[in-house]
């Protein structure tokens, strides 16, 4: 594994989790959550179960966690969130961290430190720890420009993911390279044109057939679940024709619906988007490290 001065000098997506929803399985992918690594600096895109084990198993270091955008209040997109910026407010010298993401994100935090209040409170006067409070500030955005500095320039898309409104893919944009996230959205063309030449296209996959069987056999518990993931989720083939109409270099796919290993395989995935997609594609799994090659 790269060294952590070559983690940040060397542009790059590393998947912390690549399995849509929030359940886990035994030997099975974490939930949704990644970083890029752009100009020296670590941002994580998402934060399902498992992204604090993940940043940490990446290579990356606590005081390295500078922001964290949200692309939807999902719980297989937000439930660690809190734990991420808690351990390392525990385990990191005082920094900052921002986070970014839809309306209701203040909220999540709030109730998340006043859950955790104790243990703060004890910390602080235990182990003389600076006031968690104090250590990450929170943005909610809409529709257009989330962040913008002199290096990077973060902008959101909404997309079509009901019922949720706002869920929004996220477009990293420096002076040389072009980063797109579709985030967790049914087919939906206006995503090709944001994406449009874009190096890296992230999206979400879902394979018809698996899903479909997976839906019966959760029949009773989820009656459903069909009807949402041919509302909510973009199947193989649509992949596949999104990042063609879009011409990206290269296109991940992750979130898989259903995860890879339950009844059905990678090569399933690759397959059925192949069918749409000839360009550079990467199936994605938990902890994979791609390179960002500039323009």
């Amino acid at each position: 594994m790269n060294n952590i001065k070559d983690n940040c000098k060397n542009d790059r997506l590393v998947l912390f989790g690549t399995k849509g929803g929030p359940r886990i399985i035994k030997g099975g992918s974490w939930p949704t959550s990644q970083a890029l690594v752009l100009n020296g600096n670590v941002y994580v895109i998402d934060a399902g179960l498992g992204v604090t084990r993940q940043f940490i198993e990446a290579g990356f270091t606590y005081d390295q966690l500078e922001s964290v955008f949200i692309t939807h209040h999902h719980s297989d997109h937000n439930l660690e969130l809190g734990g991420l910026i808690y351990t390392s407010w525990t385990g990191a010298p005082a920094h900052k961290i921002n986070i970014f993401g839809p309306s209701g994100l203040e909220r999540l935090m709030t109730h998340f430190i006043e859950s955790q209040s104790f243990d703060i409170n004890i910390r602080i006067l235990d182990e003389g720890l600076h006031d968690i409070r104090e250590c990450f500030s929170c943005t909610e955005y809409t529709q257009g420009v989330v962040f913008e500095d002199d290096k990077l320039k973060v902008e959101a898309l909404r997309v079509q993911h009901p019922p949720i409104d706002n869920c929004f893919a996220l477009k990293f944009e420096t002076s040389s390279t072009k980063i797109v996230f579709g985030a967790d959205t049914t087919y939906f063309p206006p995503l090709a044109e944001f994406a449009k030449d874009a190096d890296i296209l992230v999206h979400e996959a879902m394979h018809l057939g698996a899903a479909h069987k997976i839906c019966i056999l959760l029949q009773e518990t989820k009656p459903k679940l069909w009807a949402h993931f041919q509302a909510s989720h973009t199947s193989c083939e649509d992949v596949g024709r999104l990042a063609s109409a879009a011409n990206c270099k290269t296109l991940v796919v992750n979130h898989f619906v259903p995860e890879i290993g339950f009844n059905v395989t990678a090569d399933d995935f690759e397959k059925a988007i192949r069918t749409t997609f000839k360009g550079k594609l990467f199936i994605g799994r938990d902890l994979l490290s791609i390179p960002i090659v500039p323009n």
